[in-house]
């Protein structure tokens, strides 16, 4: 006989998961759209901006490949209730920060986009990073296992 007791977890918390695994199908997407359909992707940009997005080295595609992959799969891991989000969510961070930061700051994107193109890479290094810390939060009430 199993004894084990489950400890209960709020609804928002399965809120947040939702909420999670959406945004990270969405940066999937985003990826998917970016790497395979680059042209129709880039319809509405300017020669400049196009210039600068074709001028991004591939290596930072398989950064952004590991950030969207790992958020996915961390997200998943909040629906199984694992500990092993916590880790998953800090590689997507870490990985986010390097692709933002080298796409951004380092190869002149915020010249090229303006500062309206700051917008969306802000917004993904806060919920990724809001995303680690919910997990970390999780696994310290016992929520994920």
């Amino acid at each position: 006989m199993n004894s084990e007791h489950r400890i209960p977890i709020p609804a928002w918390y399965w809120v947040i998961a939702v909420l999670a695994l959406l945004w990270n199908l969405l940066g999937c997407a985003a990826f998917l759209m970016e790497v395979f359909a680059q042209e129709a992707f880039m319809e509405s940009m300017t020669e400049e901006q196009k210039d600068w997005a074709r001028a991004i080295p591939r290596w930072i595609y398989f950064v952004y490949a590991l950030a969207v992959t790992t958020g996915v799969v961390g997200s998943i891991g909040l629906f199984m209730r694992k500990a092993w989000s916590v880790p998953l969510f800090a590689i997507c961070v870490v990985a986010v920060i390097v692709q933002m930061v080298y796409t951004i700051l380092i190869t002149g994107g915020l010249q090229v986009m303006g500062p309206s193109g700051l917008v969306m890479p802000v917004l993904v290094i806060v919920f990724a990073s809001a995303l680690l810390w919910f997990s970390w939060f999780a696994k310290g009430k016992s929520w994920l296992v």
